[in-house]
């Protein structure tokens, strides 16, 4: 019998009952747990952390001094086989408590990447997928959000495999179509900065 496939859903907003929370258990969890996988939900809301001080204290002993939420994200991380990253964007980046997420990711880089570490060469990635939520307008795309998202995992032995353009979803149509997020791009004789994000899908690190 086929050992179960550990399913970790990391959701980055700051509202534990928004869209990206209701985009996660709508679409993303029925879809894992229609083939077979063991499912986990972390919710940034649910869990306050501290941000990283960059104090590198976490070089030698590869964990960070702070006791918060993120002990508990470091075990889901270690024990997962795929992760499933639902991330509202802002200002084409992450959330701030996102962020502050990411930038405690730290002590992995340390152990796998930094001056004290060692990477397993003959490691293989995990698989990442970035669901992207928002409302639309922002003419500059989300590409700064999948670059962050793709250095912080893969600094934890993951790989960034794939971005699902989800901005819109949940939204009401009126509030989508209140800016045209290409205007300011079609001005300039540019292409749109988000038709240019949602092509980034199959992304490999």
């Amino acid at each position: 019998m086929h050992e179960r496939k550990r399913v970790l859903v990391i959701v980055g907003s700051a509202r534990a009952h928004g869209v990206s929370a209701r985009y996660a258990r709508e679409a993303v969890v029925p879809e894992a747990k229609s083939v077979g996988s063991d499912v986990r939900m972390w919710n940034v809301a649910d869990h306050p952390v501290e941000g990283c001080i960059a104090c590198e204290r976490c070089r030698g002993p590869f964990r960070c001094f702070r006791r918060d939420a993120m002990d508990g994200l470091f075990e889901e991380l270690a024990s997962c086989d795929a992760v499933e990253v639902i991330a509202p964007v802002f200002f084409s980046g992450p959330t701030a408590q996102f962020k502050a997420v990411l930038d405690r990711f730290q002590p992995l880089w340390e152990r796998r990447i930094g001056p004290a570490g060692s990477a397993d060469p003959a490691e293989v990635k995990r698989p990442v997928r970035l669901h992207v939520i928002g409302s639309g307008g922002d003419p500059h795309g989300f590409d700064p959000l999948a670059t962050i998202v793709r250095s912080a995992f893969g600094s934890a032995g993951f790989r960034l495999v794939d971005v699902i353009d989800a901005v819109g979803w949940g939204q009401s149509p009126a509030r989508v179509s209140d800016m045209d997020p290409c205007a300011e791009d079609a001005a300039l004789g540019a292409p749109c900065a988000r038709d240019r994000s949602s092509r980034m899908k199959g992304i490999v690190s």
